[in-house]
């Protein structure tokens, strides 16, 4: 028995249409199991990636004082500060408002401050940034006369070496000892045992005649 035309023309077209859509169907499929397959290999790297730790503080204190002792009991320096963040992974701790002061039996005692700072894991070295101001009264002898005028040093960064009393900075920094004032644009490197301040790139100021025997400036 014979189909009616339309019928077989149909049919035709049915079988046409089905062998035409059959790469598209096999194009999907790779598609799917190519998609799948990356998606499973993204989700087993994951995994077997460790994820990046945070740097978040594992303790934090309000207005407190750290106070760092030499191996004979003596204090070595003692810091004041609005917070202290500790970080357990490097040890380290940001301190808000830092005011720290260094205690050397053989130079006078520091005070260094600044906006924000930052101790290092083994309390040795202290970075102060924004504003950071080193200060010193002035050194009388017994005769009540000035043996070492006093001393105002600021820059916007100070990383101070605690066991060498010694500081440095990297940046413009101005200086005022007695009545001489200098400015350097490229830091100065201070060193509080023999009261040395070298200083770096152009260097301007003024050296006032009497500081000159008790000023060691370069």
């Amino acid at each position: 028995m014979r189909l009616p035309a339309a019928l077989l023309s149909a049919r035709d077209l049915i079988v046409t249409l089905g062998i035409r859509l059959v790469p598209l169907f096999i194009m999907a499929g790779l598609t799917l199991v190519s998609f799948w397959f990356l998606q499973k290999n993204t989700q087993d790297e994951a995994l077997l990636t460790p994820a990046k730790k945070k740097h978040e503080p594992d303790y934090i204190f309000i207005n407190a004082k750290l106070t760092v002792l030499n191996l004979d009991g003596s204090t070595k320096y003692r810091l004041l500060g609005k917070e202290f963040k500790h970080y357990a992974d490097d040890a380290s701790i940001d301190v808000k408002v830092p005011r720290l002061r260094l205690f050397n039996s053989k130079s006078p005692p520091l005070t260094i401050q600044a906006k924000t700072g930052q101790i290092n894991g083994d309390l040795d070295i202290v970075e102060l940034f924004d504003q950071a101001e080193v200060s010193r009264p002035q050194q009388l002898g017994t005769t009540g006369a000035v043996i070492d005028p006093s001393l105002l040093l600021s820059s916007n960064y100070l990383k101070v070496f605690v066991n060498e009393d010694r500081l440095i900075t990297h940046l413009p920094v101005l200086i005022e000892r007695g009545e001489s004032v200098m400015t350097a644009s490229q830091g100065a490197v201070y060193n509080n045992i023999d009261q040395s301040i070298s200083m770096r790139g152009d260097v301007k100021g003024s050296i006032a005649a009497s500081d000159t025997n008790r000023n060691s400036l370069r």
